[in-house]
């Protein structure tokens, strides 16, 4: 497996991993990973009917648009599709202000900033082999509340599919 970090944009790092030895030109045909049904695995509010559809309109145009055809009898591979949303914590020092700045060591004080981290992973594997031979994750540091649209989902497929299929040797 080979593994490709980098930045896409401000917030969002995507990496994405493969496997070197799948040949990617043969791959023509995809359905859902779970019994060719698509399904929304997250958080409830992307249960909504809108948002999974518009999601699954996304992968599907992003698919095709790289020569893959849905096919539920006869799919060369399987996609897998999941949202997080996890809470987190940044923790950051500084010094106290009433110490002098030439008094070492600094004591410092900590502030705690929550805030919320979002993971998009899409995957794929091979239907003969039952192996994963693509993956990728959009990992973006959300707002506490965020507003997540179709739009937003939308986006963050387009960047992680920018990957997809791998450059091959």
């Amino acid at each position: 497996m080979v593994v490709v970090t980098a930045l896409a944009g401000c917030a969002v790092q995507v990496t994405s991993r493969y496997d070197t030895k799948a040949d990617f030109s043969k791959y023509k045909t995809f359905c859902w990973m779970d019994g060719c049904e698509f399904k929304v695995d997250g958080p409830d509010y992307l249960k909504d009917e809108e948002i999974r559809l518009a999601i699954k309109s996304v992968i599907v145009r992003e698919l095709n648009s790289k020569g893959l055809t849905e096919n539920a009898t006869a799919p060369d591979l399987l996609v897998g599709f999941n949202i997080t949303v996890k809470n987190d914590t940044a923790v950051i020092f500084r010094r106290a202000e009433e110490t002098p700045i030439y008094y070492r060591p600094l004591p410092q004080q900590q502030d705690e900033i929550p805030f919320l981290r979002g993971t998009l992973i899409l995957a794929m594997a091979d239907k003969a082999t039952s192996q994963i031979v693509w993956q990728a994750a959009a990992v973006e540091y959300m707002e506490d509340r965020p507003k997540i649209t179709a739009d937003y989902i939308r986006k963050g497929i387009k960047k992680v599919m920018k990957r997809f299929p791998p450059p091959q040797p």
